[in-house]
């Protein structure tokens, strides 16, 4: 999807209805992403014997990904809610 003409075009409710139901998809998706990494995480923690000197690395790079995803959900969930409100107020 077009996010940049979708978000200018959408002047009706179901456009924004459609939005609304776009960003929830991609704030599921990012979710996802961050049990994902999360699970890594504990799979680096639990075990870093098994990653030698790459253990500490691994680990950081699981909780920037943890954090960048976790941003992006919530970021999305906002967009999903604004797009809703707007459906709400046309008439």
């Amino acid at each position: 999807m077009d996010m940049t003409q979708a978000v200018q075009s959408a002047t009706t409710r179901p456009d924004h209805h459609a939005l609304a139901k776009h960003y929830e998809d991609t704030a599921k998706e990012m979710q996802s992403k961050v049990q994902e990494h999360k699970k890594q995480l504990e799979e680096y923690e639990n075990h870093s014997y098994n990653y030698g000197k790459r253990a500490q690395d691994l680990q950081g790079h699981c909780k920037g990904l943890i954090h960048y995803y976790g941003q992006a959900a919530e970021a999305n969930s906002r967009m999903a809610e604004i797009h809703r409100q707007l459906a709400m107020e046309i008439n």
